[in-house]
């Protein structure tokens, strides 16, 4: 697969070839048309902050956030638990010993614990909406970008 530049990219696409074939930074620009295929999809958050509400979003960040810090060591040991496990599932065919991908786990799971207290937290701002509709309308420019540059 020929390797080609951005630029070059849109030239192909503009004069009407395929860009399908070729390398774009390296990745293959299916994986850019894929990946722009995720990021449309991930664009309807705005919606779901719509359809949900501010209101009820700010309510379950505020259990959620009390839940985690009421029993922050619980919380993230079950979290622990579950992605060690998780990993071991993963990392086993890999040929990873055990005791390193429980490690491993237990990182990521209390690392995934103090995550959903930030989430909590968020979820209670007011400006989340405002900011996820942004963030949305930039994931959607994005995606729809290489996904029709794919195409």
């Amino acid at each position: 697969m020929a390797d080609i530049g951005y630029f070059d990219a849109w030239s192909m696409w503009l004069d009407g070839q395929s860009t399908l074939g070729h390398d774009l930074l390296g990745l293959p620009v299916i994986w850019w048309g894929r990946f722009g295929k995720i990021l449309s999809f991930l664009s309807g958050a705005a919606v779901v902050v719509d359809l949900v509400g501010p209101e009820k979003l700010s309510r379950y960040g505020e259990r959620l956030a009390a839940a985690m810090a009421r029993r922050p060591s619980r919380g993230s040991f079950v979290a622990g638990a579950l992605t060690g496990a998780a990993s071991l599932l993963v990392t086993e065919p890999m040929g990873v010993v055990w005791p390193v991908a429980m490690l491993l786990g237990a990182a990521l799971g209390g690392a995934a614990g103090l995550l959903t207290l930030r989430v909590g937290r968020t979820l209670q701002d007011p400006e989340l909406p405002l900011t996820v509709r942004w963030v949305s309308l930039g994931l959607f420019l994005v995606g729809f970008h290489f996904d029709l540059l794919a195409s």
